[in-house]
């Protein structure tokens, strides 16, 4: 059962980027697609509480610095607290962080004075304001992750538990990168990404589909810009990409010493040692 309390952990939370109208980063932390959530949004209210920082807790960027993302998480935590008595249901749905300011997403029912729940937190960091004057359907388009962030969120979990095996992410070991689809579409896509050396390690059968490998490290930004490349390939092949795997690269071992583990459908489910996503 879904942890239904506005702090609860237990559905998954992702980050994503996005940009300003002026083109600045922000930051998105949002749980991932929850129809009960989504469903209870559309019949009651979406709150908007707008923690504006003041001078000298932002960056040139935007973001906060290192004092003021301190100020933000405290006051995050006191917003959560102010509201957590709400009753039947009300829900933390997403931070976005930029711009000068963070602003918290509350999902509650209808004719509850958020504006007077969180009247009684202070800051000497951020001026805090609290508004419902937004469009629904552009706030959860904002919110929701598209293809690329959730398989950006897998690389990143990917990567984090490579990290926790001691890997050194600079190091170049062989990684492989799994596609599904028809055979005729898979070599295509093959050929295709040759000139980003890629190669075909092995064929898969039922369901179908190629495993290409490349010899590269594993840092976060190599991905950044290698899994765009990857997802539009694949969508204008007609083919599924589904994610990577490699070993962690340790002093002690650069190279892998085992055979490739069976590749299972979906890229979530089992996570453990240096697998891929």
């Amino acid at each position: 059962m879904t942890d239904m309390t506005i702090a609860g952990e237990a559905d998954r939370w992702m980050l994503m980027s996005r940009e300003s109208v002026d083109g600045y980063p922000l930051i998105v932390r949002a749980r991932t697609k929850n129809d009960f959530i989504v469903d209870f949004e559309k019949l009651n209210a979406v709150s908007a509480v707008i923690c504006d920082l003041k001078p000298g807790f932002i960056q040139e960027n935007g973001l906060p610095t290192s004092a003021g993302l301190n100020g933000l998480h405290e006051l995050e935590d006191d917003a959560i607290g102010a509201l957590s008595s709400l009753q039947p249901h009300c829900f933390h749905t997403a931070s976005v962080t930029g711009d000068g300011r963070r602003v918290l997403y509350f999902a509650h029912a209808k004719g509850v004075e958020v504006a007077a729940l969180v009247s009684c937190i202070g800051s000497e960091i951020a001026d805090i304001e609290v508004t419902c004057d937004f469009e629904l359907t552009t706030y959860r388009e904002f919110i929701t992750p598209t293809s690329l962030d959730i398989q950006l969120d897998g690389d990143q979990q990917v990567i984090g538990v490579l990290e926790e095996n001691g890997n050194q992410a600079d190091v170049p070991r062989k990684v492989d990168f799994w596609f599904y689809g028809e055979p005729l579409k898979l070599q295509l896509l093959a050929v295709k990404l040759e000139k980003l050396g890629f190669e075909v390690d092995h064929w898969l059968n039922n369901p179908g589909g190629v495993v290409l490998s490349r010899t590269m490290g594993t840092e976060i930004s190599t991905f950044h810009e290698l899994t765009p490349q990857l997802l539009e390939f694949a969508e204008e092949s007609g083919v599924e990409y589904d994610g990577w795997e490699t070993f962690a690269a340790t002093p002690g071992n650069t190279s892998p010493h085992r055979e490739p583990p069976a590749k299972p459908r979906s890229f979530f489910d089992k996570l453990f040692g240096a697998k891929k996503n």
